[in-house]
């Protein structure tokens, strides 16, 4: 039995091995040779040797025969694929975006950070319960990431060279609050970063406020964010510190789910 639980032990071990080196796959670090990998991982040579070239042999990696260099194969991305088609994001976040409604009264909503376009898109939201004037987004408009408190909590926790991408792109005013000059902008991400939410005021829409917060998955990399969004005259610095706090706690909780962390 000892014997058993033993090399249970090791293959669940060795399996985690396998993940760290897939794990080091990144857009940033497309492509790594074994040395590089066991001065990143600290594992031993010989188990790195063994690993990446079980997982070339089953297509997860493929090797450069020229420079020996590894990058992600057929069969990484099709897993990739495939777990992306059958994650129903909106799904996920509904219980936890029905929460924070019922907790602040305002309205909710969920944006997906789309890469290729490098912009935000207003996948779901939940309508405030607040009487009289409210706000409202509409399902599947896209924003540049620069503006607005939804697109501004994912640029700032973009890595850095993606948000020099927008920066050196065109900067749109939506209104005469946008803000549209790099270092503005800049100026606006550091301060997103230091407090883990972004806050909008009449950026996109005049008379509205936004508070956002990033959902990170895997790897802590961004793709979606929480908001709030509510009319200006219910705006106060207490009531928007509060429901900051309200916007973070559920968007670590989503964080928690999408990386197989407990909530």
């Amino acid at each position: 039995m000892t014997d058993v639980k033993k090399e249970s032990q090791a293959g669940v071990a060795l399996v985690a091995k396998a993940f760290q080196i897939l794990d080091a796959f990144q857009a940033d670090a497309p492509l790594w040779s074994q040395a590089d990998m066991v001065r990143a991982t600290g594992l031993n040579r010989s188990t790195v040797n063994r690993l990446m070239r079980y997982l070339a042999a089953n297509g997860y990696l493929i090797q450069n025969a020229a420079t020996g260099r590894y990058s992600l194969g057929i069969a990484a991305i099709d897993l990739g694929n495939r777990a992306s088609a059958s994650l129903d994001l909106r799904a996920l976040c509904k219980p936890t975006m029905a929460s924070l409604a019922a907790q602040c009264g305002e309205t909710v909503v969920l944006s997906m950070f789309d890469p290729m376009g490098m912009q935000a898109i207003c996948v779901d939201q939940i309508e405030g319960s607040h009487r009289g004037l409210r706000v409202f987004e509409e399902i599947g408009s896209t924003f540049p990431l620069h503006a607005g408190a939804a697109p501004k909590a994912i640029l700032g926790f973009l890595p850095k060279e993606d948000r020099e991408r927008v920066l050196s792109g065109p900067l749109e005013k939506f209104t005469e609050h946008t803000l549209s000059t790099p270092e503005q902008i800049r100026r606006d991400i550091s301060d997103t970063i230091k407090r883990g939410y972004s806050v909008s005021s009449e950026e996109t829409f005049e008379g509205t406020i936004g508070i956002a917060a990033p959902v990170l998955g895997p790897s802590r990399r961004v793709v979606a964010s929480i908001a709030v969004a509510f009319p200006k005259l219910r705006s106060t610095p207490e009531r928007i510190e509060t429901i900051a706090v309200m916007v973070q706690n559920a968007a670590r909780q989503i964080s928690s789910i999408l990386s197989g962390e407990q909530p």
